[in-house]
C-alpha cells in the first residue's frame, strides 16, 4: 500500500490558509480610506487573533506589502500600490479579450470607454470584420449624455453628481437626442434597474448602442456595442444578453 505523504498535505494546507488570512487582511485595510487600522481593528473585521494577525503583518512589512511602522495604524505598502499601479495602466491589455470576444459573438463593433470631463472618451475598439459596420475612432471625444457608454458610466453616480457636472439642459446632437435634466434621469433610474443602456440615433443618425459600465479596481470603464440602427432590430434580446454576461465577467474579475 502506498504511503501517503501526511506531512506535505498538511504544509499545503496551512500554506494556504496564510495566504487567505493575508488575503482577507489585505482586503480590510483596502477598504478603509484615508486612515490606517490598529491589530486590534483589523483582527476585529477578520475574525482572527490578535497574535495571528501581527504575525502576518510582520511578514507583510518584511515585503513592503504594508506599512506597520505608522503612527496611524497600518496601510498598504509601496510595493503593493505600485503592483497596482501596473495594473492600472494595463486596464486595455485586461480588457481586450473580452472585448475581442464580444466582438466575435455578435459579429459587431465594441468600444471600451472612459469619462473625460462631460464627454466619453473611447480608449480602445474592436472592429467587426464584415462589410457594413460602425468604427468609432480611438480617442474621439462623444457627449456623456447622448452616449449609452455615457449614460452607463454617469449611472454609477447619483442625481446629485449628474446634475453638478452636467446641468439642466443639455445640446442636441441629433433630432433624437434627449436635452433635458429630467429625461437624463429617468433614463438613468431605467439603467440602474436593467444593468445596461441603450441608445437610438441620437449621437449619430443611422448608429446606435448598447453599454453597460464597470466599477473596476482599475477605475470605472464602459463597454458599448456599437452597430448600424437597421441590424438593431431583432437583435436587441441578444446584444442584452451577451453583454450583461461581460458585465457578470469583468465584475468577477476586476469589480470592486
Amino acid at each position: 500500500m502506498k504511503k501517503i505523504n501526511t506531512d506535505s498535505t498538511d504544509e499545503r494546507s496551512s500554506g494556504i490558509q496564510v495566504i487567505a488570512r493575508a488575503s482577507a487582511i489585505l482586503n480590510a485595510l483596502g477598504n478603509v480610506k484615508n486612515a490606517g487600522m490598529s491589530l486590534a481593528e483589523i483582527a476585529k473585521e477578520v475574525q482572527l487573533p490578535r497574535s495571528t494577525v501581527q504575525r502576518i503583518v510582520q511578514a507583510l512589512a518584511q515585503e513592503g506589502i504594508v506599512q506597520s511602522d505608522r503612527s496611524d495604524g497600518v496601510r498598504l505598502g509601496s510595493t503593493l500600490l505600485k503592483l497596482v499601479a501596473r495594473v492600472h495602466t494595463n486596464v486595455v491589455a485586461i480588457m481586450t479579450p473580452h472585448l475581442e470576444q464580444l466582438c466575435r459573438e455578435l459579429d459587431e463593433t465594441v468600444a471600451l470607454g472612459r469619462v473625460s470631463g462631460t464627454e466619453l472618451a473611447f480608449v480602445h475598439v474592436a472592429v467587426a470584420e464584415r462589410e457594413l459596420r460602425v468604427v468609432p475612432q480611438v480617442g474621439a471625444n462623444l457627449p456623456l449624455h447622448s452616449t449609452s457608454a455615457g449614460r452607463a458610466l454617469l449611472a454609477l453616480d447619483g442625481d446629485d453628481h449628474v446634475l453638478a457636472l452636467l446641468g439642466n439642459v443639455y445640446a442636441g446632437v441629433t433630432p433624437k437626442t434627449l436635452r433635458s435634466a429630467e429625461d437624463l434621469l429617468r433614463e438613468l433610474a431605467v439603467i440602474r434597474a436593467q444593468g445596461y443602456a441603450q441608445e437610438f440615433e441620437e449621437t449619430e443618425v443611422g448608429v446606435s448602442s448598447v453599454a453597460i459600465a464597470v466599477d473596476s479596481v482599475l477605475g470605472r470603464y464602459a463597454v458599448a456595442v456599437v452597430v448600424p440602427s437597421g441590424r438593431l432590430q431583432g437583435r436587441q434580446d441578444l446584444i442584452f444578453d451577451r453583454i450583461l454576461s461581460l458585465k457578470s465577467a469583468l465584475q468577477a474579475e476586476i469589480g470592486k
